[in-house]
C-alpha cells in the first residue's frame, strides 16, 4: 500500500454491542479510537468480561501514536487498563471521560504510568498524516465526543455514541455548523452508531 491508502480496522465492536476499538492506519502512524470491554453472554459461564483482540496493535506498538476515547461508557474505556499493560501510548479524552478513566486504571494498579491528555471539542490533534478534530456530540452522558479523521485519503467522521437532542441538559448540543462543514467539504467515509436507527418516531 502507498501512503495515500488510508486502513480502517474494527478491534471490536462493529456489529455487536460493547467491545467498542477502531483503528485508523495511515503509513507510519496508528491512532486508535476507543478501548471498549462486554459483559458476557450467558453461554460464556465463567466469564467476567470480554475484551477486544489487540494483537495488531501489540504488533505494531511502535506506529500507535494515541488512544482517543469517545465518552465514558464502560463498552468505550473498560478495555483501557488491558491495553495500557501492554501499551504505552498517550490517551485522549474530555475531562468527565479521563475522571472515568482514571477510575478504572486506578483499579488495575496502571494509573500512574499512563498519560491522560485532556481535550475539547473543536481542538485539533495532530498525529503526523492524521489531523484529528475534536466534535462535540451529545449522547447520554456528558463530554461525549466525535471525531474527523482528515487523512490524505480524505476525511472520514466517526461519530462515537449519539442522540440528535436538541435540548440536553446541560445545553451542550451536537455541533452541526461543524458536522455541516465536513459535510461540504466532502466526507470519504462516515461511520456512525445506529442503535435504534430503524426505529421510527423519537425516542424520549
Amino acid at each position: 500500500m502507498n501512503d495515500t491508502n488510508l486502513r480502517i480496522i474494527p478491534l471490536g465492536g462493529l456489529g455487536e454491542f460493547g467491545m467498542n476499538s477502531m483503528a485508523f492506519c495511515q503509513g507510519e502512524n496508528i491512532v486508535v479510537v476507543d478501548a471498549g470491554l462486554m459483559f458476557p453472554r450467558e453461554d460464556l459461564l465463567g466469564v467476567d468480561l470480554v475484551v477486544p483482540d489487540f494483537a495488531y496493535l501489540l504488533e505494531n506498538k511502535e506506529k500507535v501514536r494515541a488512544i482517543i476515547l469517545t465518552h465514558g461508557h464502560e463498552d468505550h474505556i473498560g478495555a483501557l487498563p488491558h491495553l495500557l499493560k501492554e501499551l504505552q501510548v498517550p490517551v485522549y479524552g474530555t475531562p468527565l471521560t479521563l475522571g472515568f478513566a482514571r477510575g478504572r486504571l486506578a483499579e488495575h494498579g496502571v494509573l500512574d504510568q499512563a498519560e491522560l491528555i485532556g481535550i475539547q471539542p473543536r481542538e485539533e490533534l495532530d498525529f503526523g498524516e492524521m489531523k484529528v478534530e475534536v466534535l462535540r456530540m451529545t449522547h447520554s452522558i456528558a463530554d461525549s465526543i466525535g471525531l474527523a479523521v482528515t487523512t490524505p485519503a480524505g476525511t472520514v467522521i466517526h461519530t462515537g455514541d449519539f442522540k440528535l437532542d436538541q435540548s440536553p441538559p446541560n445545553q451542550n448540543a451536537t455541533d452541526y455548523a461543524r458536522l455541516a462543514h465536513f459535510g461540504e467539504q466532502g466526507v470519504l467515509a462516515l461511520l456512525s452508531d445506529s442503535t435504534n436507527s430503524e426505529r421510527p418516531g423519537f425516542t424520549p
